[in-house]
């Protein structure tokens, strides 16, 4: 099955189509890193809570920081330098996956706490 055969479902269970072209379709609703509940977006659970985001990124800044470890104690062994250079690449990588994390984590938060201003709820 190829991932182009994938079925998206409604809460209801109906197949749905969404459109590749519109990756910020539920933006506005849901605000950003928001789906409708209960729809799959291709996970199983998809991250909406900012605490959650960023407890994901800090796990990824762990994992980037051994990489970057590695990379660094490889440049100290013979004929690894390459192996250094990689790791090293691989692990900046990461903290960029992780800085965006928490952009994301952060316009989450700041659109959850205006949606409930809007409704009258307590932040």
């Amino acid at each position: 099955m190829s991932n182009q055969d994938k079925q998206f479902r409604r809460p209801d269970g109906t197949p749905y189509d969404p459109s590749p072209f519109n990756v910020r379709q539920y933006e506005k609703q849901y605000g950003p890193g928001g789906v409708p509940d209960g729809y799959s977006m291709g996970a199983i659970t998809p991250l909406q809570d900012p605490t959650t985001i960023r407890v994901a990124a800090c796990f990824l800044a762990l994992i980037g920081s051994g990489m970057l470890t590695m990379g660094f104690y490889c440049f100290t062994l013979p004929d690894e330098s390459w192996t250094g250079i990689w790791s090293s690449i691989l692990g900046l990588a990461t903290f960029v996956m992780v800085w965006w994390a928490f952009v994301i984590a952060s316009r989450r938060q700041r659109w959850l706490h205006a949606q409930k201003a809007k409704t009258g709820q307590e932040p």
